[in-house]
């Protein structure tokens, strides 16, 4: 339909008050946007330009065929301190506005509790072949919050441990996703028990170290440089297990988890 005398004066008096996408929807949708932009062009008019954020939003969300809570890496929780940390060990970006986490196959629950947490309508794919479950989705968004708080391409080797970034709240939710992801604890015989973080940069794992040390109150860690681990015995694996678990948190992989207790408890 034409564009109504109306809102023709509406658009000559205050064209640069919206952006294009704002003034659609200030119409109600009744105009295209070809319509409104080449009224405005064509009787000297511009438009408000739309900002690099508002861009990459409308980009992701025309991307994509499923609906997912783009700004979940927006807002601090524990559950989301969790996912940072698990996506640091086990997830990826990569071409600038994909995310991935890939997880063995009987670990689809916690990718199930993932697509909840992130609103994510599509399905969990599954590589039968490989045993494995993987969420991939295109999101703008949310891949250049993941580079805010830390996070880059081709990061195995490179990872700096996000000290300044985290909430010292969440750092027990944080280092719990990163250990679910890339830590093992195992029972060994005698009475014994080992845990242990790994991860192709070594300066991650120093300060993780730090940060273990001073806050869950460890005293040993050894570095393996073959493994690029770090390992702990069974006095500080106890001392993780208590730093890792405490507030009774939503997420944790229930077969890492239920060592710790079979030893434990």
């Amino acid at each position: 339909m034409p564009i109504t005398p109306e809102h023709k004066e509406i658009l000559l008096s205050q064209s640069e008050s919206k952006t294009l996408p704002q003034w659609i929807e200030f119409f109600g949708s009744q105009y295209t946007k070809n319509q409104i932009y080449s009224f405005c062009y064509h009787n000297g008019k511009r438009i408000k330009k739309i900002s690099k954020e508002e861009k990459s939003q409308i980009q992701s969300q025309n991307s994509r065929k499923w609906h997912i809570n783009q700004d979940y890496f927006k807002t601090w929780s524990p559950n989301m301190a969790y996912m940072l940390g698990f996506w640091y060990a086990d997830g990826c970006i990569y071409g600038g506005k994909m995310f991935d986490i890939t997880v063995h196959a009987k670990d689809k629950y916690i990718l199930k509790r993932f697509a909840k947490e992130l609103e994510y309508e599509a399905p969990i794919i599954d590589y039968v072949d490989r045993q494995a479950a993987r969420i991939n989705f295109c999101c703008k968004v949310i891949y250049d919050d993941l580079i805010k708080l830390g996070g880059s391409e081709q990061k195995s080797l490179t990872l700096n441990f996000p000290t300044t970034i985290i909430p010292e709240e969440y750092l027990s939710d944080f280092i719990r996703g990163y250990f679910d992801g890339d830590g093992c604890v195992c029972l060994i015989k005698n009475n014994r028990i080992n845990t242990s973080f790994c991860c192709g940069s070594k300066k991650f794992l120093d300060e993780l170290l730090r940060i273990l040390k001073e806050k869950a109150g460890v005293e040993g860690g050894s570095y393996d440089t073959s493994s690029k681990t770090i390992r702990f015995g069974k006095k500080d694996s106890l001392k993780l297990y208590s730093f890792m678990y405490k507030n009774n948190p939503e997420l944790f992989l229930l077969r890492k988890k239920v060592k710790f207790q079979k030893f434990f408890n």
